[in-house]
């Protein structure tokens, strides 16, 4: 694992406060709660990263629209993320880099601000709501009755997990690990994400488990 102390030195004028170092992934959608290992090879992402972890920021998580693309512009990123903390920097022996990744809340790209030696971009974040009506809550109720039915008939499922999704409180955050978990298309993953209104989201969480 890599000490912040004795990552590359940072650009001469690091980011203000009031933007995200973004980092551009393939095929894989962090939500907020949720810890994920992200792989980075690219040299943006690397620096980012690396930037990240000297200064102690967080990241922004942004899926490219197409994985193909080895050097995404930021018209070929999704413009809804989410905030990443950098748990850990892990070097591997064979050179690899990889992060682990705590996701914390989701985001929107207003305009990029930089694009050199990374991405940068000021975003609005995006704020769940306290208060929920009953309709709310009771697809919430649903959600949990409905996963922890389809963990049940998985013969590998680990029991932890059913013991985790018992334990969440939060109704969005239920949807979130739920959204994560879930054995579909990271382009699915991308649109419960950027479904900001949660009745609205929880309505499609619950088609699809």
């Amino acid at each position: 694992m890599n000490d912040p102390t004795e990552v590359q030195a940072a650009p001469a004028s690091s980011p203000p406060e009031d933007v995200l170092l973004i980092v551009p992934v393939r095929n894989v959608v962090l939500f907020p709660g949720v810890v994920l290992p992200i792989s980075i090879g690219r040299d943006k992402s690397l620096a980012a990263a690396q930037e990240a972890v000297r200064t102690q920021r967080k990241i922004g998580l942004l899926l490219q629209t197409d994985p193909a693309i080895d050097d995404p512009a930021p018209d070929q990123l999704h413009r809804v993320g989410t905030v990443a903390a950098i748990v850990r920097f892990i070097t591997a022996p064979d050179g690899t880099h990889h992060l682990i990744c705590q996701g914390e809340r989701r985001f929107r790209v207003l305009d990029y601000v930089s694009q050199e030696p990374f991405l940068v971009a000021r975003v609005e974040f995006h704020a769940e709501p306290v208060a929920l009506d009953r309709e709310t809550e009771g697809r919430g109720i649903s959600l949990k009755e409905k996963s922890l039915e389809a963990l049940s008939l998985l013969p590998q499922a680990p029991a932890e997990l059913a013991n985790a999704l018992q334990g969440i409180e939060s109704v969005s955050a239920l949807a979130d690990v739920v959204s994560s978990f879930m054995d579909i298309k990271s382009s699915d993953k991308q649109e419960l994400l950027a479904t900001f209104d949660l009745k609205t989201r929880l309505d499609h969480v619950l088609s699809l488990v």
